[in-house]
């Protein structure tokens, strides 16, 4: 009798080192998972870089600059920006390149304000006015100059140098043009005052750079934000900016990423669940250790679907339909094949509880915010249920 009872402990001993050993096996799919999703991630990267070249890049208006010439060649001093407008209103289309969406954009830029003239009434004098962008190719029409009150027109760059007279006042200026752009739109305060205008069609925007919107509203048509920067808040920041992020409304690769990173737990618990069930069951059900294999398997497929569909469809549609999947497969292979078709029961409970935790996994990274939290509570209770279901095992057997 005593070589019994130490032979069965030896065997459930035995077992559960076994399935320790293929977990650990089975981090080696895992990574080759995360490969295969970051190499898609990179694929997506050169279809934004493609649609780069042929559009624009990401833009950054900067603040208009008046510039006095000095006797010495090429150098000039600038003028004060005194009240600094600026009004960006951006038309946001999706292009395609292959299976990938990016969002790109072409922006109506109005810019109006006055300079500082500290330097006298001014004859004759060499002046330079120019308006930088990041990516002057997105230029779709040639931008409109007003300087002191007078139309000008830029025919081969964004400066525009002319011999004027200058008043000893403020000088005032106005630039409009319409210019395209991918991805985020920033724009750059350099004057005593700044009132900055951004507004569009788009739904999802992420607000970036140094400063944040003083007044903003987000709706199903789009969006509008304002800033009104002091000169003040500038003077510690070397390249002030502000802007906005068109964020499509689901990351599917990092999504995926994040979902692969609770891959060896989720195999664990299902594991331990037949493990529980094996050493419970009061029928020898032995499961084989190819089996569990199989099942791991089965199990690891789930993220190669959730990453391949959510290139088409949305990130909660391929979620739920990679899950019921994998749940299906699972429950009839317990059922027909772990069970030999004697405990419907069981099968069920493996249903509920893959369900469960792909319910769990969902709510994890939907609230990335209070993911850990969550995580955190979810763990605790998963293992108190682990050690009421063994609270009858007897591991150890004192003669």
């Amino acid at each position: 009798m005593e070589n019994f009872m130490q032979k069965e402990k030896n065997v459930k001993l035995k077992k559960f080192y076994i399935l320790l050993g293929m977990l650990l096996i089975l981090l080696i799919p895992i990574g080759f998972l995360s490969n295969i999703i970051n190499e898609r991630s990179a694929y997506k990267e050169e279809a934004v870089n493609a649609v780069q070249l042929s559009w624009a890049n990401e833009q950054v208006i900067n603040a208009p600059e008046l510039m006095l010439g000095t006797n010495v060649e090429n150098e000039y001093k600038p003028f004060k920006l005194n009240n600094y407008n600026a009004e960006i209103k951006i038309s946001t289309e999706i292009r395609k390149k292959g299976v990938f969406k990016i969002p790109v954009y072409t922006a109506n830029v109005f810019l109006k304000g006055t300079f500082k003239n500290n330097f006298g009434n001014l004859k004759n004098s060499k002046i330079l006015f120019q308006y930088l962008v990041t990516d002057a190719r997105g230029f779709v029409e040639q931008p409109k100059v007003k300087l002191l009150n007078k139309d000008y027109v830029s025919e081969e760059s964004n400066k525009i140098l002319k011999f004027l007279d200058i008043p000893n006042n403020e000088i005032p200026f106005e630039v409009s043009y319409k210019i395209r752009g991918i991805n985020q739109i920033n724009a750059v305060p350099a004057g005593i005052t700044n009132s900055i205008k951004i507004s569009g069609n788009w739904q999802n925007p992420s607000f970036v750079g140094n400063f944040l919107p003083t007044d903003k509203q987000i709706n199903k048509n789009g969006f509008d934000a304002e800033w009104n920067i002091p000169a003040i808040s500038l003077t510690e920041l070397k390249s002030p900016t502000l802007g906005v992020q068109l964020l499509m409304p689901v990351d599917n690769y990092r999504m995926s990423t994040r979902a692969v990173k609770y891959a060896f737990l989720f195999l664990a618990l299902t594991f331990l669940a037949y493990f529980i069930f094996e050493i419970t069951s009061k029928k020898e059900t032995p499961i084989h250790q190819l089996q569990y294999l199989m099942m791991g398997a089965a199990m690891l497929i789930f993220y190669l679907l959730l990453t391949s569909m959510s290139e088409f469809v949305s990130f909660c549609g391929s979620y739920i339909i990679s899950a019921l999947m994998t749940i299906t497969l699972m429950s009839l292979y317990t059922f027909f094949v772990i069970t030999h078709k004697q405990n419907i029961r069981f099968t069920i409970f493996i249903s509920v509880i893959m369900a469960l935790l792909y319910l769990f996994l969902y709510v994890l990274l939907a609230l990335q915010d209070f993911s850990l939290i969550l995580g955190s509570f979810g763990l605790f209770l998963i293992i108190s249920l682990v050690m009421y279901a063994t609270r009858n095992i007897e591991w150890y057997k004192d003669n």
